[in-house]
């Protein structure tokens, strides 16, 4: 019995009823249905079969099994033009693939052939550490065949004596840093070109029989997605430059010792000369000073020479000059005195004596006479002094130590300079007792008349000299204060230098507080200090012992 499922769709209701209606009929005894089939067979569509059929009205339940194969039919025709299109495409797309596929190994056999050409020794590894590519330069260098190597994850045996990571396995390990620098401290860096590559330079003492310096880099290689799939390491032999580095270290090293050795002598033969050259010039210095001292003390020599024998000269005529005005006082004094016995003997003159009395106004010359003979002889006295003083001063060629009464040195010291200063300058005497001091007289009035003349010399129009003298401690002192302009520290500390001077050039030689300072500080053992300030005037005082030390 023939059994359908309402409802059903056409594929499942066909395989039912074929399933029922071949259980209970037999193929050829069914004519409609074989009909139909015929047909089919011979061209005409299913549906326009069924049509036939069902007009010539045929078992309904073949007819609605052809209906049934006539939807089947044309499912499976539409799944089977989609099937076509789709293995169109199939086809357009494997043609596409294989064409990619072909430009891909195209590109790979070319990219072998840049490797394998490539004169620097090169390999490649795969994401597994395994050599992909070993070419003839690095087969050559290492001494290692591509056959060999390639497949193999051996990358490390030609340099290095046990297995470990080279720098390419570093780079597909991740290329961490810190393990790079586990394996190549202090020898490696970043390349500055390529991101994530590093390079580094090492010895390698397994290349070569001797070693080998080599300069390697090793860069990721990455997929068009970014993924790491391997790395390509490139090695270049350094070791002619670094013998010819470690050559030119090793000769600029001699050079460097050869020029410090030559420097070291020349700067030994430099500083002899400049000691030599500082000795001469301060020899020079000293015999340009003593030269001076010289001219000066031979000028102050000839001076006192000139002066001893213009104060000799002097001597003899004031001598009996003085002697005469004597006489002469005691000669008028008689005439006068005759000339009054007259004037009372004969009170009536002629008039003629009388005339001549007033016209010589002998009244006046009565007074006058003695007036004018005091004051000559008192003129003379003043000559006698200075001679004296001249005397006294000139003896510079004396170098005999003797006790002095060094108040009266200065005393005729200042009659010698007077000249120069009466016409600009007061002098206060503030001079007290003290004792005689040991010492050369004349070198001692030297200082005193240099101390005047500076004095003098540093008041611009007029003003004060002040004397002072003083004893204490062993020791006798003399101040020579001025109101003249002063003087700056920087001054102060260059006045005992020889030939240093503020006065304009011709003024001054510069030697006389030179000269003072050695004579009180060096031959007598004194002390020479000075206080001064601008427009404050300036104050030298000289100390010197009352006794010289006994030598011995």
């Amino acid at each position: 019995m023939r059994k359908t499922l309402v409802g059903a769709d056409d594929a499942e209701q066909l395989l039912r009823f074929l399933t029922a209606w071949l259980a209970h009929h037999i193929l050829d005894l069914d004519q409609s249905m074989a009909r139909q089939i015929r047909a089919i067979r011979g061209g005409t569509p299913a549906a326009q079969a069924f049509r036939d059929e069902q007009a010539r009205g045929g078992d309904p339940t073949s007819l609605r099994l052809l209906d049934a194969m006539n939807s089947l039919y044309r499912l499976v025709a539409a799944r089977n033009d989609a099937l076509l299109g789709m293995n169109r495409k199939l086809e357009q797309e494997n043609a596409a693939r294989t064409e990619a596929l072909s430009a891909l190994h195209d590109m790979e056999r070319y990219l072998s052939q840049i490797i394998e050409g490539d004169p620097v020794p090169t390999f490649v590894i795969d994401a597994h550490h395994c050599i992909t590519h070993w070419n003839r330069a690095c087969a050559q260098f290492t001494g290692r065949p591509a056959a060999e190597m390639i497949g193999t994850d051996h990358q490390w045996s030609p340099f290095y004596p046990a297995a470990r990571p080279t720098m390419a396995d570093l780079i597909v390990n991740g290329g961490i840093e810190s393990q790079v620098a586990e394996y190549y401290r202090g020898t490696f860096r970043r390349s500055p070109i390529i991101d994530g590559a590093y390079e580094s330079e090492n010895f390698f003492p397994t290349i070569g029989g001797g070693g080998r310096w080599l300069y390697f880099t090793a860069a990721p290689l990455r997929d068009v997605n970014g993924t790491l799939i391997g790395a390509i390491e490139t090695l270049q032999d350094v070791t002619e430059r670094r013998d010819a580095e470690a050559a030119l270290r090793q000769h600029q090293e001699q050079l460097e010792q050869a020029i410090a050795e030559r420097t070291a002598e020349l700067a030994d033969a430099n500083a002899r000369l400049a000691r030599e050259h500082h000795e001469l010039q301060q020899l020079l210095h000293k015999v340009e000073q003593t030269q001076q001292q010289l001219l000066q003390s031979e000028k102050l020599a000839a001076i006192g020479q000139l002066a001893a024998g213009v104060a000799h000269e002097i001597n003899n005529p004031v001598g009996f000059v003085s002697s005469n005005l004597g006489t002469l006082k005691d000669y008028v004094g008689r005439l006068l005195d005759v000339i009054g016995a007259y004037e009372r003997a004969v009170p009536e003159m002629p008039d003629a004596v009388r005339a001549a009395r007033a016209d010589a106004d002998l009244d006046f010359l009565r007074d006058d006479i003695p007036a004018l003979l005091a004051e000559s002889a008192d003129g003379l006295q003043r000559v006698s002094r200075i001679v004296r003083d001249l005397k006294n001063f000139s003896r510079v060629d004396e170098a005999e130590w003797q006790s002095a009464d060094l108040n009266a040195a200065l005393e005729s010291t200042l009659n010698v300079v007077w000249n120069e200063l009466k016409y600009k300058a007061e002098v206060v005497r503030e001079l007290d007792g003290i004792p005689a001091v040991e010492c050369v007289p004349a070198q001692i009035n030297q200082v005193f008349m240099n101390l005047l003349i500076n004095a003098v010399q540093a008041i611009p129009e007029r003003g004060r000299i002040t004397l002072r003298s003083g004893s204490g401690d062993g020791c006798v002192w003399f101040e020579v204060a001025d109101t003249g302009c002063g003087m700056p520290e920087a001054v102060q500390k260059r006045i005992f230098e020889p030939f240093f001077t503020t006065k304009p050039v011709g003024k001054g030689t510069g030697l006389g507080l030179s000269i003072s300072y050695d004579i009180v500080v060096k031959k007598h053992g004194g002390r020479f200090d000075v206080s001064s300030a601008p427009g404050a005037g300036t104050t030298f005082r000289i100390t010197l012992p009352v006794a010289q030390a006994v030598e011995g």
